[in-house]
This record gives structure tokens, C-alpha cells and sequence, in this order.
């Protein structure tokens, strides 16, 4: 009886250590490595420029609305992504309308690059610090 008890009690054991080793390897390997999110000035230029001519932002936006080509009114965007530079300069404002503009790579390496700022009403404040 007592050697079952020993034999269980190990395999509980060995069980736990087993799944807390799996999951710190999961947690080591799921971390970002920062040095890959790092980008120089001119990266970050020419993905500002990318994502522009991707979403198509114009770059005084006037109506809160946008009309597409057959004549559909399209609402306020879901949300409004705005990336600063060190200097507190706009690089980006996307207002994203769409689900698939949120997926945009270059957008989304834009943001993963930047550190977050704040929010309000839907819009994401961003500072990129590139060198």
C-alpha cells in the first residue's frame, strides 16, 4: 500500500514537473526578440509610405465618412492608429475602416516596433523611437 502511494505521488510529481518545464519553454520562445523590432529611420519611412499607399490614406482627410465606388456610405472608422516620431512629429494617422486594414503587415510592424502611448474615442496613440 505504501509503495503504491510512493509510485503515485512520483507520477504526480513528474506529471507537474513535465508541464511546468513545457510551459517556460512556450513562454522563452513566445517572447519578442527586440532586437528585430528595432527599425531605422528610413524602414520606418518607407513602411509609413507602404501602409499609406496600402490603405489608401489621404493625407488631409476632410469627411468622417468615406463613399465608395458604387455610392455606399461606409462608416466612421473603427479605429485610428496614430504613430509619433521621437520628436513628437506625426509619421501616420490610419483610421482603419475595415478588418483587413487591420491586418496590413506593415501596419502591424509599424505598431509592434512603437511603444504604446494611450487611447481615447478609438484612437492609438504610438511612439516610434527610430534611430
Amino acid at each position: 500500500m505504501k509503495t503504491q502511494n510512493t509510485i503515485l505521488n512520483w507520477m504526480r510529481r513528474a506529471g507537474l514537473f513535465a508541464f511546468i518545464i513545457l510551459g517556460t519553454s512556450t513562454v522563452s520562445f513566445a517572447l519578442p526578440n527586440l532586437e528585430d523590432e528595432k527599425l531605422t529611420k528610413k524602414e520606418a519611412m518607407e513602411l509609413v509610405a507602404e501602409v499609406k499607399e496600402d490603405l489608401k490614406i489621404q493625407e488631409n482627410p476632410v469627411l468622417d465618412f468615406i463613399i465608395d465606388e458604387e455610392g455606399n456610405i461606409l462608416p466612421t472608422p473603427i479605429k485610428i492608429i496614430r504613430i509619433y516620431d521621437n520628436n513628437d512629429e506625426l509619421l501616420l494617422e490610419a483610421p482603419i475602416h475595415t478588418l483587413d486594414q487591420m491586418r496590413n503587415k506593415e501596419l502591424r510592424r509599424l505598431v509592434n516596433a512603437s511603444d504604446y502611448l494611450t487611447s481615447y474615442n478609438g484612437t492609438f496613440l504610438y511612439q516610434l523611437n527610430i534611430d
